[in-house]
């Protein structure tokens, strides 16, 4: 279902004006600051049209390439997904792949997961930012799940802006109510 949409032009609005960013990017050699229609384009940050111009190095200028960046975070964000519920229940054989197909049958995820935007990119950076997280609530010492978290914070950012925090502080400011009640308090505040 992700592919197929990719072989459709690009929906306007929005799609058609983040590949006219990427374009513009491309021809203008401007790659921190992207423009449309000669003016910055600040809206959204410019990890898309990063992608997009990487994917773009390899393939050429394609629309249908440019087009599957979407899908594949989208599917990056069912593996992911299934490997959060191997981690919150291991206890369970089956939870993995329920919670992929789960993820996968949403309509709303289908619809998003398709399209040149954002939003699977932050989907992938939440369940990274989770993850990482809850490694920690399991009580795994060291720095290595704070970098991850960090990076997932950082990665969230660069995909859609600061809209992260709402879906990763919210987690870490409540990081005693979940995680084992063994983890002591100094890792959370010192990652070791």
């Amino acid at each position: 279902f992700f592919t197929f949409s990719a072989l459709f032009p690009g929906e306007p609005i929005d799609e058609t004006r983040y590949l006219a960013v990427a374009w513009e990017m491309r021809l203008r050699g401007d790659w921190i600051v992207p423009h449309l229609n000669g003016a910055p384009y600040a809206h959204k940050p410019p990890l898309l049209f990063w992608l997009i111009n990487l994917l773009w190095l390899v393939t050429g200028v394609s629309e249908l390439f440019a087009r599957f960046i979407g899908p594949a975070f989208a599917l990056a964000s069912i593996w992911a997904t299934a490997r959060l519920a191997r981690r919150f229940w291991p206890e369970i054989p089956g939870a993995p792949l329920a919670a992929a197909l789960a993820l996968a049958a949403m309509a709303v995820f289908q619809l998003y997961g398709s399209a040149t935007m954002f939003d699977t990119m932050l989907t992938l950076a939440t369940l990274i930012g989770i993850g990482a997280l809850w490694r920690v609530g399991e009580g795994e010492a060291g720095l290595g799940p704070w970098i991850i978290f960090g990076a997932a914070l950082g990665f969230g950012t660069l995909a859609k802006g600061p809209v992260i925090l709402l879906h990763l502080l919210p987690p870490l400011l409540a990081f005693r109510v979940w995680a084992d009640e063994r983890v002591p308090v100094r890792i959370l505040l010192k990652g070791a």
